[in-house]
């Protein structure tokens, strides 16, 4: 395989291929005598150049998931355990759950807005599932909002499958949810070692690897179900 060929296939994990063709094809036009270092220095600098917002939003998603997530914590029902009669533990292991999505779709959100932009479909369901993630966990133990949440839900589905792109669009989303839930599950549950000189390192390596496996899969699923 020549240089043009591993170029072009580099580019096109960041651009179209139609457009990747046309870089490859105007560097080796305007320099066609150019040796392979300063051919390879042009093409790092455009994948530096076209991909910037990916590896900004990868750097930004755990931290603002966390952030974003957390910030919904201070209405949590404090009677959870006594409201729906669970042992202290099971509400523990609940609430643990529910939080881990909470962290993973606000995260998926702001590498969506970061990457796409706030006009993009993925970013704004990812917007409205996130949003209503968070409230259904802090006030769907309360009848009084169950109610209204249930009604806000069914509409949000209603709104994703009325139309084919959105469809697509839930679809990426719940696939990336759960890539990243299942890193995060197989970190903690075939790594598991309490007695680890690093106390839980898994949080560590998650903070890294689970923010690269969602932002892959969207972007993946995407070039395959939107942007072909």
């Amino acid at each position: 395989m020549d240089r043009a060929n591993i170029a072009e296939w580099l580019l096109r994990q960041v651009v179209d291929p139609v457009r990747a063709s046309e870089i490859v094809g105007d560097q080796l036009e305007a320099r066609p005598t150019v040796g392979n270092l300063r051919f390879w220095i042009s093409i790092s600098l455009l994948l530096l150049r076209f991909s910037w917002r990916t590896l900004v939003g990868v750097a930004a998603s755990p931290v603002m998931g966390v952030f974003l997530a957390s910030a919904f914590l201070v209405f949590v029902n404090p009677r959870l355990e006594n409201t729906l009669g669970l042992s202290e533990r099971t509400v523990v292991h609940l609430q643990s759950y529910l939080i881990g999505v909470s962290v993973l779709l606000w995260a998926e959100t702001v590498f969506s807005l970061v990457r796409l932009g706030w006009r993009n479909s993925l970013t704004c369901v990812g917007l409205i599932a996130s949003a209503l993630w968070s409230c259904s966990f802090a006030f769907f133990w309360q009848p009084a909002y169950a109610v209204v949440l249930t009604i806000l839900w069914a509409g949000f589905f209603v709104f994703c499958l009325s139309s084919s792109k959105r469809r697509r669009t839930l679809a990426i989303l719940c696939c990336s949810v759960l890539a990243a839930w299942l890193t995060a599950f197989a970190l903690y549950a075939v790594f598991w070692d309490p007695y680890s000189v690093f106390g839980k390192w898994q949080a560590i390596a998650a903070l890294f690897l689970v923010p690269i496996v969602e932002s892959s899969t969207t972007m993946f699923l995407r070039r395959k179900l939107i942007a072909r």
